[in-house]
Formats: C-alpha cells, structure tokens, sequence
C-alpha cells in the first residue's frame, strides 16, 4: 500500500516525536480510548500519505435546512443551487462530506450503485433530480408514495451511509480516511460498511475505486479482524499519548499463535484494542463475580477506561497476554491456580523482563520457568508422601481418593499438585502429620514468589485454587472442580451482594480473591463533595459580605439576592435559618439541594476560604437541635 517507510513528525499532544509508517494494510484500522490522539495523527497522515481523503466526524454539516442558513445565508429550500458547487467541493476539502451530493451529480456511475444500494437496504427509491437550476436530493417510501427532502428530512444514518459509500467507489483519491464510519449506523449496517468497504480496499488503481481505507473508530462491528494482516494493520493509541503501537515482523510461532487467536475474536473480546488496560479472566462466571463485588464496593471497571474481558480457559488467555505486549497494553489477568501447572503461562512469561529482574533480585536467578520447576519438585515430594501414607484420614484420604480417579495421563502429576496447593491453602494444619512443616513453608514461600513476580505483570494467581474456592456459596467438588455447581455458587453470591447485607464484610468473605479485585483497574465514586464545598465556600463568602454591607437585611431580602444572582447559588443552597444575634454576627443554616439533604451550619466565624464547614445530615442537625 505504501512503496516505503514514511517517517513523519507526529502532531501535538505527542511533543514532536517522530513515527515511522512502516506499512499500510489494505484495510488500517486505527483504535484507542478518547482523547488519545487518533483524529489529529489522521489529520497529519492526510498529507502525509499521497492522494489522501478525509471524512470527518462532522461530515453531515450542512445537511439541514438551519445549517445550511448559518454556513451560507441561504435556506435553499429549492436545492443545490449550481453556482454554489465550489463552496461544496471546497468543504470537502476539510472533512466534510457534502461534497457527495456533487460527486453523485457529476458520477452517474457510482450514483447508480448509492441509489441502488440504498434503495435495496431501506426500501425506498432515493434519486437526485434538477429542479429549476437546483440540484435536489429526494427519496419516495416505497410502501406509501411519499417523498420528501433527503438531505434534510431523512434519517442521520441513511444520510451517513451515501456519503460513505459515495467515497468508497468514488476513484479520485488513493486513500480514504473515516473518522468513526460508525457514527449514527445501527451495528448491523455497521457491519454492512464494513464489508463494502472490503469491496474496494486494496492498492489504488486509476480509473478504478480500489483504494487504501483507513478507518478511525471505537466500534467493534467496525473493527472487522479476519486475517493476520489485518491484526498487523491496526494501530492502537493510548492515553498517555506514546506513539501509537502496531504488530510489526513475527517469528512463524508468534504467528501461528495470533492466527489461532482471530477466530475467537468476537465483538465482546474486542473491547481490548479500544482500552488502555484491559481485563482479563478466564470464564464468564469469573466476571460476572468480579462485576458484583465491583459494584458493592462502589467501584468503576469502566470508568478507569478499561473493560471486563472473558476469554474462555487459562491457555486462551496467555494467547492475549502475548497479544496485549505486542500492542503495548497495560492488560491485567486474573488466573486459577491451575494455570501455571496446567497452562502455558510459565513459557508465556518466561523472558519477560520485569519478571527476570524482580527473581535475579531476590537472589532466585533469572529464567521464571526454571523457578517454577523447583517449585514442581517441592509439589511432587509432597504428592508422593500422600499418595503412600498409611492410614490417612480427612483431607489426606480425600486426596488419596481423588489422585485415584485420575487417569496416567501427562498431565496427572500436574492435577495432584494443584490439589495439594488447594487443601495446603485451605486446610494447612491438617496436613502436617503427612508433610513436614518445613516442606509446607517452603511450598508456600516458592508459590508467593511466583504469584510475586507475576504481579509485576499484574498477572493475578489465585494462590487458593479456582475463583469458586473462595465463594462460601460453593459445594462442589474440590478437585475436580465442576462448571454447573461454580454457576450456582456464582448465582447464589452476586444475589447476596445485591442486598447490601455483606458490604462491610467483602475482604473477610472473599480472601485473597478480594485482594486481587482492589488491585484491578477501577475508580472510586465520583467524588461531587469536593466540587460542592467549592459552590458552598463561595456562598458562605458572600453571606458574610452582605450581614456585613447590608447590616439592615434579613433573611428574606438574603434568600432574594441570591436568587437573583448570576451565580446561581440560590438554586443549589438554600438559606434554611438566618439569625443575628448582635450587629456583625449572624448564625444560619444552609440547605443543599439533592437527594443527600445535606445541611451545613455557619457564621461570621466560619473560615470559608479554608472551607471549615462539615456537611451534616437534615435529622441530625434537627435532633440535636431538639436536645
């Protein structure tokens, strides 16, 4: 698509950094959260590439009887005036896509496949006819035979989608850029752009609508992935403003593992590409848990910009761990216990380097994997003690029984090592007449460490086992753990969590599992105290101006003046009591306005500017009153 690197200086906010486009795809998709920069990067890419167009998100001005009168003085209730064709050709120039009613007029060729598209998909007949010098869009209901102005009584998303298809097919340019082709489409003809757009994306042409589509967006029916190379053409921004992130050269296993990836991409898993630091947990049950434990302790997953992803088991979800480092997210995970024995998370993570430094300073050398494996050999010392204890009782015959039902498999020994870590975590004591206690401490020690280093990564390892052994609610199997009772655990706790009746208890019931969840991306309540005690402080500023330069007003004409008051204070704090006890005093309560009844007491003393004033409830205010 691009013969060569093109290096360039990116705009602001990115303080003049340098970028180098090393390749377009046929189809480029470029991603991230607002305000991360996209549209300015496009804005630059348009002069940078050759040949470029741009549509911008305001690409229907103009399109209405109002926005017409204020852009040209001049209602054109008759259409298109003919003279006016440059103004138009011009606003195109900057984004806007007006210019589509010309390109219609002028390309019988693409006008037969807007109409005829548009015709098909909304059931109505939409032409372009002359009327007395004007150029006047028109659509007919096919059902009832009326008419009527297209470009200004149709629906927004009718309207979006000749303008975008009109650029599509038109040959005049061999780049086309789309800030949010999204925009007021319902996602099933979202979908229906997309595969347009498929149409003509490819390496330009003349004489032919093929061109390079590069399409901004935060849409996941947009972001269409079916092919390595369009995973390699998305370019991902982020928050803090670094250049934008883009798969550059595999290595074929690197590769093979992307590819095995793509299918599983569905709408929901592809929130990942339009967050900063996504989250990721192996099964559904697993977010529905974390979303009710969130939501109790009045935390935002969304609000820190992220999003809850669920991606279906433990070797599913180190395929995005490798995906999130090639895109240079700041993801987190949250792993069962069976993961580091029964997945590939150890060779996952294995040269990472935040991980090497955190073992080699600790004195426990640098290769992650081969830290795993002392660990494996501690485990197995301790599944062989049990496997030959004479006599064993409680959880030790427990264990016997499941290591029974096991089959010689090559993953045998690696279930009987999570099931020992699980009652270790759970039932420690009862261990220790089959297992010394020194084999115990240093399982445990090796496992902390582990879990320690993986959170440098914000990988997060249930040190108990699964999510669903942290649930009181579960009485399944402990070992072989079953996926309809964990449902039933999960049911059974998020409908406790909704009474409120566990709020003040989340760290005891949960354990470590709460731990993990504070330490997941979310944000508190926003906090609207702070910006109150701001509206409040400027009042009781006021207030104590006025006893002092109106010695002779009361509360009524007090309660007037800021009623009146451009500020518009009285509509927010309300002057509840007003008394003067002597010339320059004065004592009053104030009444917010809100659902909280907040009231708050002052006088000539309190220090507004210092905001020295507490926010009190109506009843205790009255109660103490009372006594």
């Amino acid at each position: 698509m691009i013969e060569q690197p093109i290096t360039f200086t990116l705009p602001k906010p990115w303080a003049e950094q340098q970028f180098t486009l090393e390749r377009l795809g046929e189809l480029s998709f470029l991603v991230g959260p607002n305000g991360s920069g996209k549209s300015r990067f496009a804005n630059t890419l348009k002069f940078v590439i050759p040949n470029a167009r741009l549509l911008g998100t305001d690409r229907l001005e103009g399109m209405s009887q109002s926005a017409m009168s204020s852009i040209l003085g001049d209602r054109f209730s008759g259409g298109y005036q003919k003279s006016q064709f440059s103004h138009f050709r011009h606003a195109g120039t900057v984004g806007s896509g007006i210019d589509a009613f010309i390109i219609l007029e002028e390309r019988p060729d693409i006008r037969v496949i807007v109409e005829a598209t548009l015709s098909s998909l909304f059931d109505r007949d939409i032409t372009l006819e002359w009327d007395s010098g004007n150029l006047v869009p028109k659509a007919r209901l096919a059902r009832t035979g009326d008419a009527y102005r297209m470009d200004r009584e149709e629906c927004h998303g009718i309207r979006e989608l000749l303008v975008l298809l009109t650029h599509l097919h038109n040959d005049e340019h061999a780049f086309l850029i789309i800030d949010e082709p999204e925009l007021n489409l319902h996602p099933q003809f979202q979908s229906f752009f997309i595969q347009e757009a498929r149409k003509v994306a490819g390496s330009h042409v003349t004489g032919s609508s093929r061109k390079g589509v590069l399409l901004i967006t935060h849409s996941p029916f947009i972001l269409d992935l079916r092919t390595l190379d369009d995973m390699q053409s998305i370019f991902c921004f982020s928050a803090d403003h670094s250049p934008p992130r883009f798969i550059g050269a595999l290595q074929k296993a690197e590769s093979d593992r992307l590819v095995s990836l793509i299918p599983r991409l569905n709408v929901h898993h592809k929130q990942l590409f339009f967050a900063d630091n996504p989250i990721f947990v192996e099964g559904v049950s697993d977010a529905q848990m974390i979303e009710a434990i969130q939501e109790r302790r009045k935390a935002s997953i969304t609000a820190a910009g992220s999003c809850l992803i669920d991606v279906g088991g433990c070797e599913e979800v180190t395929k995005y761990i490798e995906l999130c480092r090639h895109y240079g997210k700041e993801a987190y995970f949250l792993f069962d216990l069976d993961s580091l024995f029964l997945g590939s998370l150890r060779q996952c993570v294995r040269e990472d380097g935040l991980i090497v430094e955190f073992l080699a300073g600790l004195g426990l050398g640098a290769d992650f994997a081969n830290y795993c494996g002392a660990l494996d050999r501690e485990l197995t010392t301790a599944v062989r003690a049990i496997e030959t204890a004479k006599n064993a009782q409680g959880v030790v015959a427990a264990l016997q029984t499941y290591f029974g039902t096991l089959l010689q498999d090559a993953k045998k020994l690696a279930r009987q090592r999570v099931a020992v870590l699980v009652e270790m975590a759970a039932n420690r004591n009862t261990l220790l007449p089959v297992l010394t206690g020194q084999l115990i401490a240093d399982i445990e020690g090796r496992l902390h460490q582990v879990q320690a280093a993986l959170e440098k990564k914000h990988i997060f390892l249930l040190g108990g086992g699964a999510l669903e052994h942290y649930l009181p609610s579960y009485v399944g199997d402990r070992y072989a753990l079953n996926d309809a009772a964990k449902k039933k655990a999960v049911a059974a706790e998020t409908a406790l969590l909704a009474t409120g009746t566990v709020d003040h208890e989340l760290a005891e019931r949960y354990g470590e599992l709460f731990g993990c969840i504070e330490m997941l991306p979310a944000k508190p309540p926003v906090d609207t105290e702070s910006v109150l005690r701001g509206y409040v402080s400027k009042y009781i500023h006021d207030l104590q101006g006025l006893v002092v330069s109106k010695p002779h007003w009361g509360k009524e004409q007090i309660v007037e003046h800021f009623a009146s008051s451009q500020a518009g204070l009285g509509k927010l704090i309300t002057l509840a009591e007003f008394k003067r006890p002597r010339e320059g005093e004065f004592r009053a309560v104030l009444k917010i306005a809100g659902p909280q009844g907040h009231l708050v007491e002052v006088s000539h003393d309190t220090n507004a500017g210092m905001r020295r004033f507490t926010f009190r409830s109506e009843t205790a205010v009255c109660g103490e009153s009372a006594s």
